[in-house]
């Protein structure tokens, strides 16, 4: 047992049976989709599943599935900072709630190394992941000897949602003012302060810029796009040197630019998190914002937006060096460890329907992010959905990982108070970036993690 797994003990439960199996499995063994309700298989799903723009075309797929498996589905829905929390309650009590994990990326690891989900080749021997699936720098998978995500790992999780940040921009205002799609942060910046020096919007940008608690992230997803962008990274090799490395030149030029970012908009920077940023896009406050991809369609809603039909979408700029930092933002779904054999059967039913292409043009088609590349050419979507969507796919290939860690709960909570504090002016980013390098050194140490050269 590693040095971590023995430090974070209190969280290590035995998922136990502690309630009986919701449903019995068909004689046939086929799960929820075979069985179906009337026949003998699996009836009920209960699920958790955060607040969140793309929640209304989940709810609606899942009533496709309902339809269709003969399965009921309770979704039970959170808050997205208590997710975490809500699930893990499940897990140390051993109640055996929930048939189905949603995980927030950054916990993936933490439920992986802990056994807390079940590898799907565990639940059915033959299962073999689908090759259309976007991988997310190899999001599903999991190497638990190097503990990161590897082509060669395990799956574990499959993607819900299909989220990146995207550039959003008024194409009014940049016909108006002249404007070009900016190719590089140095580029957004300058546009940002032509768009106020004209008065054309109170704000040239905005991003999330408030620091959250409970291990989730605001502030730290909308650095890394800056982070990697900029050629840095948190730490010096990940899977042999764990040393922190948010010292470097890179990583300064990184916090510099989110310090010039935040200047572009509000200043209550500790109070703009995610739909303050799209409230301000839809008021039309703001000429440019850094928002998932899956804000879109309340940037194209007439009930709710002033700026229907004046909206652009553009994969996040390059760093100074050529590269584009784009995290991925994906939600996972996991096969809770220790279920009974028909209850791990069902939802992984659930889960591999979810991933279908049938499905995912579905999801598409009612306002989701896919998680495949194969849907757009037969999606029944209008110009705009595509818009977004075509931004999304030319921003894949760039995708790099969130913070995808064991310790990310502890790494989070200082990250989004450090950055915050870059964000506002509060320090500078020489300072921001020292006390984190401090911060991230004792949390590796912690856990457990080999640093310096070997």
């Amino acid at each position: 047992m590693t040095t971590y797994r023995k430090a974070r003990a209190w969280t290590t439960v035995a998922v136990i049976g502690l309630t009986a199996s919701l449903a019995a499995c068909s004689s046939g063994g086929t799960g929820a989709l075979g069985g179906g309700g009337e026949e003998g298989g699996a009836t009920k799903l209960v699920i958790p599943v955060n607040e969140s723009p793309w929640l209304d075309a989940y709810k609606a797929l899942v009533a496709q599935y309902e339809e269709e498996s003969g399965v009921d589905v309770e979704l039970r829905v959170f808050p997205y900072d208590e997710m975490r929390t809500q699930v893990l309650n499940d897990i140390q009590s051993g109640t055996q709630i929930y048939d189905v994990f949603q995980i927030d990326e950054p916990n993936l690891h933490e439920f992986f190394i802990n056994g807390w989900v079940a590898p799907f080749s565990e639940i059915d021997s033959s299962f073999e992941e689908d090759p259309g699936l976007n991988q997310y720098a190899d999001f599903t998978r999991w190497d638990a000897d190097a503990r990161v995500s590897s082509p060669d790992g395990e799956v574990m999780v499959q993607p819900l949602n299909g989220n990146v940040q995207l550039l959003t921009y008024r194409t009014d205002l940049y016909e108006h003012l002249g404007l070009d799609v900016p190719e590089t942060w140095d580029d957004v910046v300058a546009n940002g302060q032509v768009i106020q020096d004209a008065g054309a919007a109170n704000y040239g940008y905005v991003l999330r810029t408030q620091g959250s608690t409970g291990g989730s992230a605001q502030i730290t997803y909308d650095f890394l796009p800056l982070l990697y962008a900029f050629d840095a990274s948190w730490f010096t090799d990940e899977g042999t040197d764990w040393t922190p490395a948010v010292t470097s030149p890179e990583a300064i030029q990184a916090a510099t630019m989110l310090r010039q970012l935040a200047e572009l908009g509000p200043a209550e920077t500790t109070t703009i998190g995610q739909a303050q940023a799209i409230g301000a896009m839809q008021a039309g406050e703001s000429g440019q914002a850094q928002l998932v991809a899956a804000a879109a369609p309340q940037l194209e809603s007439e009930a709710d937006s002033n700026i229907v039909g004046k909206v652009g979408f553009a994969e996040l700029p390059a760093g100074p060096g050529g590269t584009h930092g784009v995290a991925s933002g994906v939600w996972a779904l996991g096969v809770p460890a220790g279920l009974p054999d028909e209850r791990s059967q069902a939802a992984l039913d659930y889960i591999e329907w979810m991933m279908s292409k049938d499905a995912q043009v579905a999801f598409t088609e009612l306002g989701g992010i896919p998680t495949r590349s194969d849907v757009l050419d037969v999606a029944d979507i209008d110009d705009s959905t595509r818009a977004y969507l075509e931004a999304v796919q030319s921003s894949l290939g760039d995708v790099r990982p969130h913070v995808r860690y064991a310790f990310s709960a502890e790494m989070l909570t200082v990250t989004e108070q450090r950055l915050s504090q870059i964000a506002a002016g509060s320090v500078t980013p020489e300072e921001g970036m020292a006390g984190l390098q401090e911060d991230l050194t004792a949390i590796v140490e912690e856990a457990g993690y080999p640093m310096g050269a070997s």
